[in-house]
């Protein structure tokens, strides 16, 4: 019986607890506060005790001065709380409304004056300077606030990860409200489907690196998709979010897997007080805009969308049990003991989009099944679902569809294209496709289709804590996303039988315990489990997967096709699970804050991509289809046996590491952060033994003398991972000379250096899943009449047939497609015309790499300004490419593609970063971030897309120029701003005037980069290769980067020829002009927010109010363009369309919410 996801998690989580309890100690949380214990004259009080009270949770946590007055509480969740310090001969110091950010450590410093200790000095700590003294990392902690108020997309806490200094994104949406991509990169995208994406990529580079090295954790845990680098398998909602620290440069050696941005979020938690929610939010198409251009041609659209998102939180104290009191009642709140936190997102859309296309008749439908009843054909045009969703018929001619009188007639609001003829498996010539003449039938018509979309989804986030002892908390948290999606196939003309129900589950648990072994150590240990999966065959019973997919060709429209959509993960079943337990001993001596620890993470990847074992056919017209006469077939299968394709794989790979780190406080002005982590990423295994690797034979022999062996594994391990970082932050103490201006309250100079590893995604290898021999994807051409270029069914090696039921596991044994394999286990009988597509590994893979570097200035102004500048910077090596060695090797004639995952790639990043930050008070904080720099790689992506195809692979320096996601200025700025009118008084017109909010984004950057390419082919040691850079270019091109010069093309007056040489290169020619030598158009966008509060009588609580909300995305509705893509039609030297933007990215939307807080 096979096991629920829910049940697997249970029973890793129930596991984990006895573990954790095992182990004896655990924590969640990276932030503490540290600093010196002065009296007023600078001198170091040491054995001074600290005590450190959560103002929400009322824990208590204490500490004492080391000989150098150096004190350090660690492993606090972000908040507000209240520190003391005291001595004997001391006044007793309290430092109010300190303030803790997630994940980060601050600093700060405590004079006690000399007195009686029963007197009290107290400190208010919002008049501190935001200086950050106690690190060099670049970062931005993202309010509870920021969260709550500032527009994203779909709710999604992810969208601001850029605002984050030295992190670039644009959370940019496409004309139909999805997610748009950095130029060139694939894969499953940001936030379309809101907080349900299944795998959600935020499109965001930090550093200069690939969108692929970013990290996300939530409490302290992995959240991180095994398959696509760069991705979070879950997103929070935002009434579960505390905080998020994103950390663009990290120099603690605590922090590894990924170099790129670290998303740190933690969880909201529950207090001594009960408070929660309930919010609705709707978006409606009516109240959107046209974006202005649709493309060439082409009317503007809007976004369509109808989303409704609704859901609530709430939290507080646990009832608990009077164990032994003997008195009513049996239970009371456990205040400052036990605390509860649940919240719940709910979200329903549907969409309606249309369609415009060629569909068959309901007569010609008829025809089939009436003449040829027993026929595949018929079976597939009986079936209960295959009418389109026609909303209206729209009568057209013979020669917008491409034909001629001779050929064609118009019938009624339909066209006649031909007649039966033959008999069933008897193929029409090319030269008779029409049958041989016209029968006054309809055939086809023109029509618009509606194409639905309708979305469910539901996250649930509960989390438990338990202040067991003044030394134990134990704590749980977990979310559970579950999602369901079903639309129409546009391409299959919107057919109920293509219909594809998705519904993924993703899940994450964790469990948390933590004990203080003294006023200087403490021990954490942790746990987590995280998976994510789906069965599209189970959540599409209702779909006929028997039929296959059916598509017709040679008519000059687009295909009309039958079945539902077809691809390796289409229908797909799914399941990805990590398990991952580090410990981390911490330990306070002296000036020095020591943290020792390690972790071990099992993954496991059980995807089964089965889609492909459903046949795909074509047919040279609809009557060699009726005919039952297919001219392609597509389909993977067992090489073996010619049978079902053995796709279940279970994929293998496991991270361990262990990391010391010194935070050493060497003088009170002076922090230097030493680091040092060793990581080691396994190999990629197979746990059945399905694997198999193409290894290369000996040098001028490659490929011919080319072995395919199974492996245990598919590279040796690399071992060699240490990775050093050093960071130090000093605050320069001149006291009052040049008027205080550099005294260590004013100016901070941080820098650091470090070195980072990068998991390498299992996407770049679990292609290998298609190796033989234990599996193989055949593509056979062609089934023509024998007075054509080839034989009936191609010489009896295409089977036409139906699945024997509705399961796409159900189609038969095709013996045509058994191969026999040679010594080296090379197929030898391959179908005529057939060639086999290997993935393979190199002999060696290091690990990916890079040095990240940086230094700046902080200075304080007065408002409550902090200003900054510096430099960051990174190196990268071992990068990943895919390579065809088929360029670079000779073939024997047997492989159609050699393709090898090759890490000997490398990129460089240079900036410049200057940011004006506001703390939030007097209801006004604001961050505006600008960066002027470059970036230079080979290749910016590193999964298996055509995107990243290189245009001269013989020599990779070839390839080098700026990166796909290269814009040299970009500025970002954020902002709450709460109306100072009529704010806080209790009058009527306080009431209806006050309580106004606005929030918002400024984004700007300058336009991203792009290749011109021409059809010509370049010849290499195998195949020839296309597109490729022209020869030369002759100069004379415009530089505008306005809108209206991608829109007409200005900037090459003529066309693309005018300008460069189209002519094929000589031989092995290097190309004229440069990779990304061209920029395409700006961009410009404001999102806004506008807010207004309602309060509630103060009997129903201080804080409860309803807040009535409007989000303006793209509020001034600005015309922006979709950027350039490799190959597109944008790009095409020869290609009308060069130099112009394809369509245009989202006008404005607008979502309007309420929110109750209470």
């Amino acid at each position: 019986m096979r096991r629920k996801p829910t049940s697997l998690l249970r029973a890793a989580l129930c596991a984990l607890f006895v573990l954790t309890l095992a182990a004896g100690a655990r924590a969640q949380f990276r932030a503490a506060v540290q600093g010196t214990v002065t009296d007023p004259q600078g001198a170091v009080v040491p054995q001074a005790t600290l005590t450190l009270r959560n103002n929400e949770t009322g824990r208590v946590q204490t500490a004492t001065s080391g000989d150098e007055g150096f004190y350090r509480i660690s492993e606090l969740p972000p908040g507000t709380y209240t520190l003391t310090a005291e001595k004997a001969g001391f006044k007793k110091t309290t430092v109010e409304n300190l303030v803790v950010n997630a994940e980060q450590v601050q600093g700060t410093d405590v004079v006690l004056t000399t007195g009686e200790v029963s007197e009290t000095v107290t400190v208010t700590d919002s008049a501190a300077p935001a200086l950050e003294t106690e690190n060099a990392d670049l970062n931005k902690a993202i309010s509870t606030t920021e969260v709550r108020q500032l527009p994203q997309f779909g709710r999604d806490p992810y969208e601001l990860a850029r605002l984050t200094p030295g992190v670039f994104g644009d959370a940019a949406r496409g004309g139909t409200g999805g997610a748009v991509n950095l130029p060139n990169t694939a894969g499953p995208g940001g936030s379309s489907r809101s907080i349900f994406q299944t795998e959600n990529v935020p499109q965001i580079s930090a550093n200069g690196q690939r969108i692929t090295s970013n990290n996300f954790q939530i409490d302290g845990t992995s959240v991180n998709s095994l398959t696509n680098g760069g991705a979070a398998v879950i997103t929070p909602n935002q009434e579960s979010v505390k905080e998020v620290r994103v950390i663009a440069n990290v120099y603690s050696a605590e922090y590894g897997r990924n170099s790129g941005a670290q998303v740190l979020t933690v969880s909201q938690n529950g207090t001594n007080e009960f408070h929660g929610s309930l919010f609705l939010k709707n978006n409606s198409p009516g109240l959107n805009a046209y974006n202005k251009y649709g493309g060439p041609g082409q009317r503007p659209i809007r976004v369509n969308q109808h989303v409704n998102q609704f859901g609530g939180s709430i939290g507080g104290p646990i009832p608990v049990p009077r164990f032994g009191e003997g008195m009513p009642p049996a239970f009371r709140l456990g205040k400052d003991k036990a605390f509860f936190f649940f919240s719940y997102e709910g979200l329903r859309s549907s969409n309606a989009d249309t369609v415009s296309a060629f569909v068959e008749t309901p007569e010609f439908r008829q025809l089939v099944i009436s003449q040829r009843p027993n026929s595949n054909a018929a079976r597939i045009l009986r079936d209960p679902g295959v009418a389109p969703r026609i909303i209206s018929v729209a009568p057209t001619t013979c020669a917008a569809a491409g034909f001629n009188a001779t050929n064609c007639a118009q019938v009624g609001s339909g066209l006649d294209i031909g007649r039966l003829a033959g008999a069933q498996g008897q193929y029409l010539p090319f030269s008779g496709l029409n049958g041989g003449g016209l029968d006054g039938v309809p055939d086809i018509q023109f029509v618009q289709l509606a194409v639905p979309t309708l979305s469910r989804g539901n996250q649930f986030n509960p989390r438990l804590d338990f202040n067991l002892t003044s030394r134990d908390i134990l704590t749980f948290s977990s979310y559970v996303s579950r999602f369901s999606g079903v639309g129409g196939d546009a391409a299959g003309r919107s057919r109920p039988q293509g219909d594809v129900e998705t519904a993924p589950q993703n899940l994450f648990g964790m469990l948390t315990y933590t004990r203080t072994l003294s006023s200087s150590m403490i021990n954490e240990a942790r746990f987590n489990a995280t998976r994510f999966a789906f069965d599209e065959v189970e959540s599409s019973r209702e779909t006929n997967f028997g039929i296959p997919r059916i598509e017709i060709e040679t008519y000059s429209f687009d295909r009309i096709r039958w079945g539902a959509p077809r691809s390796e993960t289409t229908p797909g079943v799914f399941a990805e699970n990590t398990f991952e337990f580090r410990d981390t001993l911490r330990w306070v001596r002296g000036n020095m804050a020591w943290s020792f620890g390690g972790e071990h993470r099992w993954e496991q990847d059980n995807n089964n991509l089965s889609g492909g074992s459903r046949p795909l056919y074509t047919f040279a017209g609809l009557f060699n289809f009726a005919n039952d006469a297919p001219l392609f077939y597509s389909v993977n299968a067992d090489p073996r046996t010619g049978g079902l394709a053995q796709s279940q794989r279970h994929f293998r790979s496991s991270t361990t590491a262990f990391f010391g780190q010194n935070d050493w406080k060497l003088r009170p002005n002076l922090t230097l952060n030493l680091g040092l982590r060793w990581e080691y990423f396994s190999p990629l295994s197979e746990r059945d033994g399905l694997l198999s690797n193409l290894v290369l034979g000996p040098k001028g022999q490659e490929l011919t003398a080319a072995s395919l062996v199974v492996v245990d594994r598919l590279y040796p391990p690399d071992r060699n991972n240490f990775a050093p970082r050093v960071g130090f932050a000093y605050s320069p103490n001149y006291g009052n000379s040049l008027g205080g201006l550099f005294n260590e309250n004013r100016l901070v100079i941080r820098g650091g250096f470090g070195i980072a590893y990068n998991r390498i995604p299992i996407l770049e290898y679990s292609n290998t899943r298609g190796n033989q021999p234990f599996f193989a994807r055949y593509n056979i051409c062609c089934g023509t009449s024998a007075a054509d270029f080839s034989t009936p069914f191609n010489g009896g090696e295409i089977l036409y047939s139906l699945g024997a039921s509705t399961s796409p596991f159900s189609y038969p044994t095709n013996p045509a497609l058994r191969m026999t394999f040679n010594s080296r286990g090379i197929p030898t009988n391959l179908p005529p015309g057939s060639e086999v597509e290997v993935w393979g590994a190199t002999p060696e893979v290091p690990t990916p790499y890079v040095y990240t570097y940086s230094l700046e200035t902080q200075y304080s102004l007065p408002a409550k300004l902090t200003a900054e500048v510096g430099y960051q910077g990174s190196a990268s090596r071992k990068l990943v490419r895919l390579v065809n060695e088929r360029f670079l090797f000779t073939d024997p004639g047997v492989f159609s593609n050699v393709l090898f995952p090759t890490p000997d790639t490398t990129a460089s990043y240079n900036a410049l970063i200057a940011r004006l930050t506001r703390r939030f008070s007097g209801g006004v904080s604001f961050d505006a971030n600008y960066r002027w720099s470059k970036s230079i790689d080979i290749v910016s992506y590193d999964g298996p897309t055509a995107n990243t195809n290189p245009t001269y692979p013989l020599d990779v320096r070839q390839e080098r120029g700026p990166s796909d996601f290269d814009v040299r200025h970009n500025f970002v700025a954020s902002g709450v701003w709460e109306l100072p009118f009529f704010r806080g008084g209790h009058t009527a017109a306080s009431a209806l005037l006050g309580g106004w909010q606005l929030s918002g984004i400024l984004t700007a950057h300058t336009g991203f980069p792009w290749t011109p390419v021409v059809g010509q082919c370049i010849s290499t040691r195998g195949p020839s290769l296309c597109p490729v850079r022209p020869v030369s270019y002759r100069g004379g091109a415009g530089t505008d980067s306005s809108n209206d010069a991608f829109i007409d093309g200005t900037n090459f007056p003529g066309g693309g020829a005018a300008f460069f040489n189209t002519s094929a290169p000589t031989g092995f020619q290097l190309p004229g002009i440069g990779r990304n030598s061209f920029r395409g158009p700006r961009y410009f966008d404001v999102d806004m927010s506008v807010a207004k509060r309602f309060g509630f009588p103060k009997a129903l609580g201080e804080r409860t109010f309803l807040e009535v909300k409007a989000n303006f995305f793209n509020v001034f509705n600005i015309l922006n363009l979709q950027p350039f893509n490799f190959n597109s039609p944008s790009t095409q030297v020869t290609n009308t369309l060069f130099g112009r933007a394809e369509r245009g990215l989202a006008g404005r939307v607008v979502e309007l919410q309420g929110r109750i807080n209470f």
